[in-house]
């Protein structure tokens, strides 16, 4: 690019503040979701008289062999493949390998919601969705920390 043309020059700039922008959201939505989702994996594993060290993916393994009701297969996937995209994100800028991982969300997702459900996320941003597929599967996993909270006291 040639120093003298100032409307190409500001274009570029434009398109690359933009793109940081969409990244950062991405970040900032996915690790704080993932972080705040092993919190309540940690909280459920407790509850339930369980170790909580380990990986992310560890702990769903130990959550799902706890058979919880609140969860169904779907929800587990969904909770998997927002795990690789937070693993991705984590160690990866390459938009194409985070978009897969993003599209597999999504269709993890939208597969896991009810039929009254799925119209109206099927509209949301990459973003939005990964923020909902971690905020159900924290629900449930709050939901089931609370049950097996309660089944002690019992």
């Amino acid at each position: 690019m040639k120093d003298d043309d100032p409307q190409r020059f500001e274009k570029s700039r434009q398109e690359t503040i933009a793109r940081v922008k969409r990244v950062d959201e991405m970040m900032v939505t996915v690790l704080k979701h993932h972080l705040v989702v092993e919190q309540f994996m940690d909280e459920f594993l407790q509850a339930s008289g369980k170790m909580t060290d380990g990986m992310f993916a560890d702990k769903i393994e130990r959550c799902k062999a706890l058979k919880p009701s609140e969860f169904r297969d779907k929800d587990w996937e969904v909770l998997t493949k927002v795990n690789r995209l937070r693993n991705k994100i984590a160690h990866t800028l390459d938009q194409a390998e985070i978009k897969a991982k993003m599209d597999k969300v999504r269709a993890a997702y939208l597969a896991a919601l009810s039929d009254e459900q799925r119209p109206h996320s099927e509209k949301l941003d990459d973003i939005q969705i990964a923020a909902a597929a971690f905020e159900d599967c924290g629900a449930y996993l709050v939901a089931a920390a609370e049950i097996a909270r309660g089944s002690k006291k019992s």
